[in-house]
């Protein structure tokens, strides 16, 4: 049991130290060494767990990928677009150390996309529930829009230090998805 406990804490240092260095540059500028460093671990810890950087940036993909779709599955199966919002904007507040270093400067663009990618099924689903008048082909670009459009929301709320409430990010987000929708 020890064990599992210093391996989560390891774990866990090194992901902190590893968002605090993508605040300071890119993914592919950070080196082994120092974020060992930075985290207070040697490099054979560290390649204990992970065979480089990228591992370990693949597993924080997958382990939000995994968080965001685990919070979600019941809500965007319930069709409520408010709602969907504003449990996307609560993971992010409550991970906001995370969030800073993959909505920061530095940021991979693309995997934020891959993450949003995996929502696209289950939101067009949800729409044409509200508008099966429409055809899948105007909702798969109206995802596209939403999903990017949601990205620079977030984002610009991110960046800014999360002033606003989640619930008042969410809310903006179905309005524009409302409005949206209604316009198609």
């Amino acid at each position: 049991m020890k064990q599992d406990h210093r391996v989560r804490l390891t774990k866990m240092m090194l992901r902190d130290s590893f968002f605090d260095l993508m605040q300071e540059k890119p993914v592919g500028k950070i080196t082994v060494k120092e974020l060992c460093d930075k985290a207070g671990v040697n490099r054979a810890t560290f390649y204990s767990h992970y065979t480089d950087i990228y591992a370990l940036y693949e597993e924080i993909e997958r382990d939000l990928a995994q968080t965001i779709m685990h919070s979600l599955s019941t809500t965007i199966n319930g069709g409520s677009l408010e709602a969907f919002s504003k449990d996307i904007c609560t993971i992010i507040a409550q991970n906001e150390k995370l969030c800073m270093a993959f909505f920061g400067e530095y940021s991979d663009p693309d995997m934020l996309l891959r993450i949003v990618d995996r929502f696209r099924e289950r939101s067009i689903a949800m729409w044409n529930r509200t508008r099966p008048d429409l055809a899948s082909s105007e909702l798969d670009r109206f995802y596209t829009f939403m999903a990017n459009g949601c990205l620079a929301i977030i984002r610009s709320w991110v960046q800014s230090g999360m002033k606003e409430s989640a619930e008042d990010v969410a809310r903006f987000i179905e309005k524009m998805a409302d409005s949206g929708l209604a316009a198609l």
